[in-house]
C-alpha cells in the first residue's frame, strides 16, 4: 500500500507543471527590418553576405541607419550590417544585421499576450568600438529593459552593462591591444536572460530597450551633452510559461492520493 501511495503522489506531482509557448518578438534578429527599409549601403561578402561598407568605400556611406517608423516591427533606435566601419567591424550574432541603441535612445515593439503567462526574455548584446580623435575605445554602456502594459504598468526586466570584446576600455591604431580586426572581437557577443515578468492575456505590451549613457559635464559641473556610448543587440526572443490546468483524470488521481494520505494517517494513529 505504501508503494502504491508513493506512486500516486509522484503522478500527482508530475501533473502540475507549466506549459511553454513562444510569444513572438517579431524580427528579433533585425533582418526583416533591414529589408523593409531597403538599406542601400552594403557590399557583398565572400559568401554573398550583405555586409556594411568598408572604410574608404565610395562616399563612406555607412549601413548604420535609424529605424524608419512604420517599416518593420521595431520603433526607435537603429540597425546596422556586419563589417560596417561605423560599428567597429562587428558581426551580427546571426544573419547580417543587428540593432543599435545609442546615447538615450529607446528601441521598442508592441505585442499582445494571448493568455496569462510568465515571460522570459533572452537576447545578446555587445558594444561598438568608437572613434574619438585618434583612438578607438569601447566605454561600457548601461541600458535597461522594460515591459509596459496598456494600463501603464511598468515591469523592469533588468539593467545591464554592455562592453566591447574582452572588456577593453581603449583600443588604438597604435596600441598592441587593438582587437578590432580579430575574429573573436568581431564575433564576440554576450548572452543575456532577463528577470521573469507577468503577462495578462488580452493586454497589449511594449517591450523596450533603453540606452542610459551618462551625461557629460564641463569644468563648472554643467551638463553639456550625453556621452557617445552604444549598445548593439541581436537575437531577441520571448518565451511564455503558462500554468497547466489539471485534466479530469489528474483530478481523479489527486482525489485517490488524498484518500491514501488519510488511510496512512489512520494507520499511524492506530499504531500509537
Amino acid at each position: 500500500m505504501r508503494a502504491l501511495l508513493l506512486l500516486i503522489v509522484g503522478i500527482v506531482s508530475a501533473s502540475h507543471g507549466s506549459a511553454m509557448a513562444a510569444i513572438v518578438v517579431l524580427d528579433g534578429g533585425f533582418e526583416s527590418q533591414a529589408l523593409s527599409q531597403n538599406l542601400p549601403y552594403y557590399r557583398t561578402g565572400l559568401s554573398g553576405q550583405l555586409w556594411g561598407k568598408d572604410w574608404g568605400a565610395a562616399g563612406d556611406e555607412s549601413s548604420w541607419r535609424s529605424v524608419d517608423p512604420g517599416k518593420g516591427a521595431w520603433v526607435g533606435g537603429a540597425i546596422c550590417r556586419s563589417e560596417d566601419f561605423a560599428t567597429g567591424w562587428k558581426w551580427a550574432h546571426t544573419g547580417d544585421v543587428f540593432g543599435v541603441i545609442k546615447d538615450r535612445q529607446t528601441m521598442s515593439q508592441t505585442f499582445v499576450a494571448d493568455a496569462d503567462a510568465t515571460g522570459i526574455l533572452s537576447w545578446y548584446d555587445t558594444n561598438r568600438n568608437s572613434w574619438r580623435e585618434h583612438t578607438w575605445f569601447g566605454r561600457p554602456n548601461e541600458y535597461s529593459v522594460t515591459v509596459t502594459d496598456n494600463l501603464g504598468n511598468v515591469q523592469v526586466i533588468g539593467s545591464y552593462m554592455s562592453q566591447v570584446y574582452g572588456g577593453l576600455e581603449s583600443n588604438s591604431w597604435t596600441n598592441t591591444g587593438d582587437d578590432r580586426f580579430l575574429l573573436a572581437n568581431k564575433q564576440g557577443w554576450v548572452a543575456r536572460t532577463g528577470n521573469s515578468f507577468n503577462l495578462v492575456g488580452g493586454r497589449t505590451y511594449t517591450l523596450s530597450f533603453n540606452s542610459l549613457s551618462p551625461d557629460i559635464y564641463d569644468s563648472n559641473g554643467n551638463i553639456t551633452g550625453v556621452d557617445d556610448r552604444t549598445t548593439l543587440l541581436d537575437d531577441i526572443s520571448l518565451m511564455g510559461f503558462a500554468p497547466t490546468v489539471p485534466e479530469p483524470s489528474t483530478m481523479a488521481i489527486f482525489g485517490l492520493g488524498s484518500l491514501g494520505f488519510a488511510y496512512l494517517r489512520r494507520q499511524r494513529q492506530r499504531q500509537r
